[in-house]
């Protein structure tokens, strides 16, 4: 898709969580949900992409019971405190996005 499609991604759900009156934990999982099918090719950059799947790897971990994924699994067991970490880790993810994305598209530029 490009690093337009991944900056749309996780602005939309960044957007959501930094207004949202949810917990931490509901604010990140709903993140994840909506950034965790981005591919390669939606980062600028393998170290963003490695970030990424780190992230993604550390929000999926705990098998989900019944039907509700992985993700919540994960996120539901969270301390305030780690689900923060990995929210500010996606805006750091996201920030490098945008800056690239910025380049890419002339935004920002006079």
């Amino acid at each position: 898709m490009g690093i337009d499609y991944g900056w749309e991604k996780f602005f939309n759900t960044l957007h959501y969580a930094v207004g949202s009156t949810e917990s931490l934990q509901h604010r990140l999982a709903n993140v994840i949900s909506g950034v965790c099918h981005l591919q390669r090719d939606d980062f600028p950059n393998d170290e963003a992409h490695e970030e990424f799947k780190t992230m993604l790897k550390a929000t999926t971990m705990v098998p989900a019971k019944g039907d509700e994924g992985t993700i919540q699994a994960t996120t539901s067991v969270m301390k305030d405190e780690e689900a923060a970490m990995w929210l500010r880790k996606a805006f750091d993810i996201f920030s490098g996005i945008a800056e690239a994305y910025g380049a890419h598209s002339g935004v920002g530029q006079l």
